[in-house]
């Protein structure tokens, strides 16, 4: 017993030492540049570029996908989708996340916006019938609708 007690006294030291001798992490040297005011040199660097955007409304963008789906993708292909359109109804999922509904062609099956937590409080401030424009990170049809996620109100 004194043996591994002895050993694992013996790992943790090497452990203690080996975090010393490597310097301070990447978040540590962040964490003192914002203390000191300092814009974090990766972000002074490399802030990425804005992506192209993509502007078309939810029944536009319905009978796209209802026309040709893969040229749909193609054309929305590495570009942020600004979609505007009526709500018709705005929900969650099974994951708490919000939901927001436009109006297409087809009344059975409307454009499904998944919002980002921190647009709530604009979602809770919405009514049926509204006009709205959301810019979403990514559009895909899934089960014949089309459907965006990570998008915020514009």
């Amino acid at each position: 017993m004194k043996k591994i007690i002895k050993w694992a006294f013996f790992i943790i030291i090497a452990l203690i030492v080996i975090r010393v001798l490597a310097g301070p992490n990447e978040e540590s040297k962040k964490a003192a540049e914002a203390s000191r005011g300092e814009q974090p040199a990766d972000i002074a660097e490399s802030a990425p570029p804005q992506k192209e955007v993509f502007r078309i409304s939810a029944g536009k963008l319905f009978r796209d996908y209802e026309e040709n789906e893969v040229a749909a993708d193609e054309r929305m292909k590495g570009k942020q989708i600004a979609v505007t359109g009526v709500v018709q109804a705005i929900d969650k999922d099974f994951t708490d996340a919000i939901i927001i509904r436009l109006k297409t062609d087809n009344q059975f099956m409307p454009a499904r916006m998944e919002m980002v937590d921190s647009q709530k409080s604009t979602a809770l401030t919405l009514k049926k019938g509204s006009q709205v424009e959301v810019v979403c990170q990514s559009i895909s049809r899934i089960m014949g609708a089309p459907s965006g996620r990570r998008c915020v109100f514009n």
